[in-house]
């Protein structure tokens, strides 16, 4: 809270997350965090809010760094997986009532559509000395020398998908570092086709892995540790509590 009050933003949103990939394993744990950091803000004039978001799987369909980073460009542009784009607006839709604007969602969905939401962040970037053209190298092929498709063995609907599983495994493909000394390859990651809910099909693809180190049998069955396909369909809300 001290970097995010020393920024000087007149309101301040949060992100806390809770479930198997946070740090905050219960709802009542992330609460009384959110509103402790909620107080901070507000005991030195912050409009601050917190938003408790499950990590029970990962948020969006991309866990590493370069193919993160390209899915926060693609939603930006509209390009992003609907229900990912309906989640990200409704933040938007938080913060622009933080700064005493009224959006619907529908209007946001537009602003990534028609170039707008891309726009303001190019600005961004330019306003701070940085080159928006770097963002070009988003577009070419991830720069790995092994890939895997990963299939579902039966056909059903996934519900599981364990967001700490993923990201250790993501963090073994170089994504991530175990020590400090760890190199980090920007390029490895696990990008996900389908999350908890959706319908699949036996031998249907549901994810890829990406790393420039040998893809072994071990780590594939680390991906398949982490997904449960079950007969019953499940769903799972994003946005599970609002602190203000």
């Amino acid at each position: 809270m001290s970097k995010k009050i020393a920024a000087g933003s007149d309101a301040i949103l949060l992100d806390v997350t809770v479930g198997d990939g946070a740090f905050m394993k219960s709802v009542e744990d992330a609460r009384l965090l959110a509103q402790t950091m909620v107080d901070l803000g507000k005991s030195v004039g912050r409009e601050t809010v917190a938003v408790i978001t499950n990590m029970s799987q990962p948020l969006g369909f991309a866990i590493g760094n370069r193919n993160e980073m390209t899915e926060a460009v693609h939603t930006l542009q509209g390009k992003a997986p609907k229900e990912f784009q309906e989640f990200i607006a409704e933040l938007a839709q938080i913060m622009l009532q933080l700064a005493g604007l009224e959006k619907s969602i529908p209007e946001i969905l537009e602003h990534f559509t028609n170039g707008l939401a891309y726009g303001k962040f190019v600005g961004m970037v330019k306003a701070q000395g940085g080159d928006p053209t770097a963002f070009d190298y988003l577009t070419a092929p991830l720069q790995v020398k092994y890939q895997v498709e990963i299939k579902a063995d039966k056909s059903g609907f996934i519900s599981e998908e364990k967001a700490l599983g993923i990201g250790l495994l993501a963090m073994k493909l170089g994504a991530g570092r175990a020590t400090k000394t760890d190199d980090i390859d920007f390029e490895a990651g696990v990008t996900l086709t389908k999350k908890v809910g959706d319908k699949v099909s036996a031998g249907e693809v549901i994810a890829h892995l990406y790393s420039n180190r040998e893809i072994t049998d071990e780590l594939v069955a680390e991906f398949n540790d982490s997904l449960v396909i079950s007969d019953q369909q499940v769903h799972q809300k994003e946005i599970l509590e609002i602190i203000r």
